[in-house]
């Protein structure tokens, strides 16, 4: 189907005749896995909750005393900080009253 397309179409460029294919797969596995670690870095207190939203179990102890570990150290690091702080402005945001808002009634 390749060489059909190649035939059928005038590229403004040579097409290579064997590309690696893994590159996307390379690059998708990259984001992916750079993106999970940051959020572990930042996001903490994220796994600490879900961790602690499962029924107790033999097992799941393990998970949260772990992830609350992680949680306290991410935080002596400094790591928290920005997560609390927009928490904080998130919060405020709530709890704003605007002029001439009322609470929707029930």
């Amino acid at each position: 189907m390749l060489e059909r397309v190649r035939d059928s179409y005038e590229y403004p460029t040579d097409l290579p005749d064997d590309g690696d294919t893994h590159d996307a797969l390379r690059w998708t596995v990259g984001v992916i896995v750079t993106s999970a670690a940051l959020l572990a870095l930042m996001n903490a207190p994220a796994i600490s909750g879900w961790a602690s939203s499962f029924d107790p179990r033999p097992g799941i102890y393990t998970l949260v005393d772990a992830a609350d570990g992680w949680e306290a150290a991410t935080a002596r690091l400094g790591l928290a900080t920005p997560h609390a702080q927009l928490h904080q402005v998130w919060r405020r945001a709530e709890a704003a009253r605007w002029n001439g808002w009322s609470p929707p009634k029930e």
